[in-house]
């Protein structure tokens, strides 16, 4: 693919016409009228690729390519016929993007090189992230492309840029929908030729919006489509099964039934939580530094780590302890349940409301929170050793479901904006 400045009158056929057919432009009488066939090899200049898919018009193109050093004193109305091509061609090469694998055994046909057909088909298949927002948790169906009008004005991303997204994952999901016991990603890799990183993120808004997972709750509305995707892939990488695909099967149903005993053991059995609490809080008595005054800070003023948390360990009688008890009732739950549609459905939702925001109304912060489940788990697998003969399953199952419920709450809690920010700022003027 290349960026050269080449001005061609070649205007290819879309490949459904029986028959070549040419454009001719209105002359003069005078002039003379001709149609030139150029069979030097195709050229797709970058710059228009980038700028046709992101849905620029015409002028706006032409606007952009004069202003490259070499194109200033060009005349504008050859650089808008030049785009003009362009624009033709790539509306030909659509139909074989559509169908990357098709596209790329076609050598003779289309003479592009192999990079150059990868590197389009990757630029065709890229995604604006805010308007891939807007898709998750719909279905994607004729009344989800009716909704596009209204994704372009709230994005300020073009309508037909919006609409070749928008019909790019619904192609992905419908060549992947009857796909079992294959992961996903690979599919999508096979199928579409797309890297895998870009793979795995097409993986992860299927996997939300086949599972109906909901993101437009009012707690999750200060989130980024980069938020959801973290979340999507921690969903898939501790809560499914090994060869996961979108489907709500591939829930780790073991794992569920584990997280229900667990809860039943460590947390509502009274004797064994107050041990955990002991334990847990010595060990984070060895790691904060003996400080004087407030139990928030030392004597510079400066936060000390865990010691609100340690604080709150050492009044076992006190409203927070039974709010860290809850927390983690909540997280075993959760989990325990994740198979049933509903609450796979809520699950961001119960993350931030239940987990998250108990923990900032405790004054914790998420390196507390992070610290409370790591040190939970560990002693809570100590405890599991001593009390069951073959604790090894069980084990696993316990750092599965903390370590994804801790990834989860800190990727939301770090991102929730602070109530006290507008708040300080005010004081600080």
């Amino acid at each position: 693919m290349s960026g050269n400045f080449q001005l061609s009158s070649l205007r290819l056929p879309h490949p459904n016409l029986d028959f070549f057919r040419f454009n001719r432009h209105e002359e003069q009488t005078n002039d003379a009228h001709f149609t030139a066939i150029v069979s030097t090899p195709v050229v797709v200049d970058s710059i228009v690729f980038s700028e046709y898919i992101a849905g620029s018009t015409v002028d706006n193109i032409v606007v952009k390519i004069r202003q490259e050093p070499d194109m200033v004193d060009a005349h504008e109305a050859a650089i808008a016929e030049y785009v003009k091509g362009q624009l033709y061609l790539m509306q030909y090469l659509e139909y074989y993007v559509h169908r990357p694998r098709y596209f790329l055994e076609q050598r003779h046909l289309l003479p592009f090189g192999e990079k150059a057909r990868v590197d389009l088909i990757e630029s065709y298949y890229a995604f604006d992230e805010p308007v891939m927002l807007e898709f998750l948790g719909r279905k994607l169906n004729s009344r989800a492309r009716t909704y596009l009008p209204e994704v372009a004005i709230k994005t300020g991303i073009p309508i037909t840029s919006c609409k070749r997204q928008f019909e790019n994952i619904k192609r992905i999901a419908k060549q992947s929908e009857d796909e079992e016991g294959v992961p996903l990603v690979n599919e999508i890799m096979e199928k579409f030729a797309l890297p895998e990183p870009l793979a795995m993120r097409y993986a992860h808004i299927l996997f939300l919006n086949i599972n109906r997972v909901d993101t437009t709750k009012r707690c999750l509305a200060h989130f980024k489509f980069a938020d959801f995707d973290f979340c999507a892939s921690i969903l898939i990488k501790y809560w499914t099964t090994t060869s996961s695909t979108m489907t709500l099967d591939d829930i780790d149903e073991p794992l569920t039934q584990h997280a229900q005993q667990l809860k039943s053991l460590l947390v509502e059995n009274k004797t064994n939580f107050d041990q955990l609490c002991v334990s847990v809080r010595g060990h984070i008595n060895t790691l904060v530094p003996k400080a004087h005054g407030s139990p928030q800070s030392n004597n510079n003023g400066t936060v000390v780590p865990a010691q609100t948390l340690l604080h709150i360990l050492e009044n076992r009688t006190a409203r927070g302890t039974t709010q860290l008890r809850a927390i983690l009732r909540t997280s075993f739950s959760l989990v325990a349940g994740i198979d049933a549609s509903s609450t796979l459905r809520d699950v961001l939702g119960i993350i931030v409301e239940k987990i998250v925001d108990t923990f900032a109304s405790l004054g914790l912060r998420s390196e507390d929170m992070e610290l409370f489940y790591e040190s939970f788990a560990v002693h809570a697998a100590l405890m599991l050793v001593d009390q069951m003969p073959d604790a090894g399953p069980s084990i696993q199952a316990l750092n599965r479901a903390l370590t994804g419920t801790k990834l989860l709450g800190r990727r939301l809690f770090r991102q929730k904006p602070s109530l006290f920010g507008p708040l300080n700022k005010i004081r600080s003027a």
